[in-house]
């Protein structure tokens, strides 16, 4: 076969090696789990790869069980799991409940069988669609599940009281890729705005309206804007995902008022918003549509994502790279960057550009922010 070269096209080059103290981002020959447990100390690392692994998901029909559920919510070695039209108190046995927070997860199906003494057992965890996951906040290397089998992710953010978080919303969308489900954007407290189009706050969702992410705007408090979302996610499994204070639990009330869940202010003096929601629970609402309420978080790490994944993730940044000298360009320090070009020339929002500077970094040191 003709080389590029004979075929008149020009080969692309491997960029050369980052000088240490030039070095932003993480070392391109280690993955960031092998990155984290360089720095364990040696007891620690043979420590925790001698712990048993969590229990794969198996196939239905392979499982010793009386019954198929829908886990509703779940607690230390217990779930709850609508069967049959019946709300169970399941227990877990020993080897689901070592590894709940990554076997085990609301909107997983499981199989339960009753025991001699009543007590109903969830014997295993069917295979799972899509995902939505973190790193374990108490330990990165391992995987903590937020929902299972979900349809979409509803990112709820807010105008005002607390403030929108761009960089939030850029880590959810990429776990949300990863995981496989459909992220949607809903915008809360529009209230709050006089006119939202016009204010600060709305136009720095101008990037995701150009990835061709749904937006919804609405207002809990005022009901506004609840019908075209709600037809949006009908007959779906969803979960509503965002930071603290943003009006989670509110907006599930005005989507259904009966569920009466409790909601809090924000604080008033640094305008953060106030745990009200303590774990995941999912909710069925009218039109088969069924909703998981997760609690506020502040900072949401990446689970299992690697330099290259971010780079492929980041589609508009993706769509300039074919141009980059170097075919491993980071996109970074690289002379004829095709990426930088373009922010430079105002092809690519800087904003989009500096949200995949800074995620490339956190990726490098492991942290969460």
């Amino acid at each position: 076969m003709p080389s590029k070269k004979d075929r008149g096209q020009p080969e692309r080059d491997t960029a050369p090696p980052i000088p240490d103290k030039a070095r932003t981002g993480p070392r391109q020959h280690q993955s960031w789990h092998e990155q984290a447990a360089d720095t364990l100390p040696y007891y620690q690392k043979h420590r925790r790869d001698r712990r048993p692994k969590p229990p794969p998901p198996v196939a239905a029909g392979s499982l010793d069980g009386d019954m198929e559920g829908l886990v509703l919510s779940r607690s230390s070695r217990v779930c709850w799991v609508m069967a049959e039209g019946e709300e169970l108190r399941c227990h877990l046995p020993s080897r689901l409940a070592m590894h709940q927070q990554s076997a085990l997860a609301v909107g997983d199906r499981v199989q339960i069988r009753e025991e001699d003494d009543g007590q109903p057992w969830v014997t295993g965890v069917l295979p799972r669609r899509t995902a939505l996951s973190r790193p374990d906040p108490h330990n990165p290397r391992l995987e903590r599940v937020i929902a299972a089998n979900i349809d979409t992710v509803v990112i709820v953010v807010a105008l005002r009281k607390p403030g929108l978080k761009p960089g939030l919303v850029d880590r959810y969308l990429l776990a949300v890729e990863k995981g496989g489900a459909r992220p949607v954007l809903c915008v809360n407290k529009i209230d709050l705005a006089e006119s939202p189009e016009d204010d600060a706050e709305w136009r720095l969702l101008d990037p995701y309206r150009e990835l061709g992410v749904p937006i919804f705007p609405v207002s809990a408090k005022q009901e506004e804007g609840l019908e075209e979302l709600l037809a949006d996610l009908e007959g779906e499994t969803c979960v509503l995902v965002g930071h603290s204070g943003v009006g989670k639990s509110s907006l599930l009330n005005a989507f259904h008022p009966q569920l009466e869940l409790t909601t809090q202010e924000v604080r008033s003096e640094d305008g953060t918003g106030r745990h009200t929601t303590t774990r995941a629970v999912l909710y069925v609402l009218e039109g088969d549509t069924q909703i998981i309420d997760t609690p506020g978080i502040r900072e949401l790490g990446l689970w299992d994502l690697s330099p290259e994944d971010l780079r492929g993730a980041f589609s508009d940044l993706a769509a300039h790279a074919g141009g980059c000298r170097f075919a491993n360009c980071t996109h970074t320090h690289e002379p004829q960057c095709a990426v930088q070009a373009a922010v430079e020339a105002g092809d690519l929002p800087a904003a989009r550009y500096e949200a995949y500077r800074r995620i490339l970094e956190s990726l490098g040191d492991n942290s969460s922010r």
